[in-house]
Order: C-alpha cells, then sequence, then structure tokens
C-alpha cells in the first residue's frame, strides 16, 4: 500500500512539472513572438507593405532593420546557393547593382534555413557580389513574404509598398523595366 501511495505522489509530482513547463513554454514563445515584428503587413486596402522596424540579419551576422532603406526602391530577392536559378541570376544582379540608382536598393535574403551561411559565404566570394546580403537563418522572412519558389523577387516603391512578386530567374532588363514602371 505504501509503495502504491508513493508511487501515486511521484506521479502528480511529475504531472504538476509537465503543467508548470508546458505554462512557461506559452509564456516564453508569446513573448517571443510579439516581439519579432512581421517584415510584411496587409493595408486596409489589401495592398502590402514593408514594416520598416523589421530585423534582418546581415551576413557577418550583424543585425540591422529595413528602416536603414526607407526611402528606396527596395528590390528583395530570396535565393538560395543549391538553387540553378539563382546561379544564373547571380551575375545579372551584380551588374544592376552595379549600374542602379541612387534611390534603388538592392536586398539579396539567403535562405539559410534551407542553405547554410558557408555556402551563402561561396556564393557571395563565387559571383563577386558586391550589394548587401542578409541571412533568413530561421525561416521567418520566408514565411512571412509567402514563398514557395526560388528565386523570388519582391519590388517596393520608395514608401514601402509592394508593387511587384516575381518567382524565378530576373536579368537586368527586366529590373529595370519593373523599375521604370514605378
Amino acid at each position: 500500500m505504501q509503495f502504491k501511495k508513493r508511487l501515486g505522489l511521484y506521479f502528480s509530482a511529475l504531472l504538476i512539472v509537465l503543467l508548470v513547463g508546458i505554462v512557461l513554454k506559452d509564456v516564453f514563445l508569446k513573448e517571443t513572438t510579439v516581439n519579432s515584428v512581421n517584415p510584411l503587413v496587409e493595408n486596409e486596402d489589401g495592398t502590402k507593405k514593408l514594416a520598416f522596424d523589421a530585423k534582418l540579419t546581415r551576413l557577418d551576422e550583424s543585425t540591422t532593420t529595413f528602416k536603414e532603406y526607407k526611402g528606396k526602391v527596395l528590390i528583395v530577392n530570396f535565393w538560395a546557393s543549391w538553387c540553378g536559378p539563382c546561379q544564373e541570376e547571380a551575375s545579372e544582379f551584380r551588374d544592376f547593382y552595379n549600374n542602379k540608382s541612387e534611390n534603388v536598393e538592392l536586398l539579396a535574403i539567403n535562405t539559410t534555413s534551407v542553405d547554410s551561411i558557408e555556402n551563402a559565404m561561396e556564393f557571395q566570394e563565387s559571383y563577386n557580389l558586391n550589394f548587401p546580403i542578409f541571412l533568413d537563418l530561421e525561416g521567418t522572412l520566408q514565411k512571412s513574404f509567402g514563398l514557395v519558389a526560388y528565386p523570388t523577387t519582391f519590388i517596393f516603391d520608395s514608401k514601402g509598398i509592394l508593387k511587384n512578386k516575381i518567382k524565378g530567374s530576373m536579368n537586368q532588363k527586366q529590373l529595370n523595366d519593373y523599375i521604370d514602371k514605378l
């Protein structure tokens, strides 16, 4: 009988510890969700806008926000080092960046959650890329932007309003055509 009482107490204590753990996990997860900013928000009219406070992680793992590029036309390109079309467009994006106007900025976001920092750095070196490259370490940017294929490019006007979403590789002429239509 003593054994059953003790077993019951152990089981009750274990159950209480598990419940407390679940509650604490939910509290901490809510805090991290509240503190992170969704980079793409929908306006009342159905258009999508860039949240300039959203965090970006540079290739050297330092951080910034989209606010650093506020007031410019933004081209945000999601890519992976193993993606064939991403490899094809890399030199086109480099040449575009070298000839772009000052009111345009190109931001390349490596889908690091399905790639790696090392591969992203090798990709940058092998294609001699000199534009800002960022890491999506946990896939949160991909989810927020609704990515389903690589590469995917988003073009925002100078107010941060999403104007175009292009799936697949692009060249300089296409990029310039989209920019000219803004």
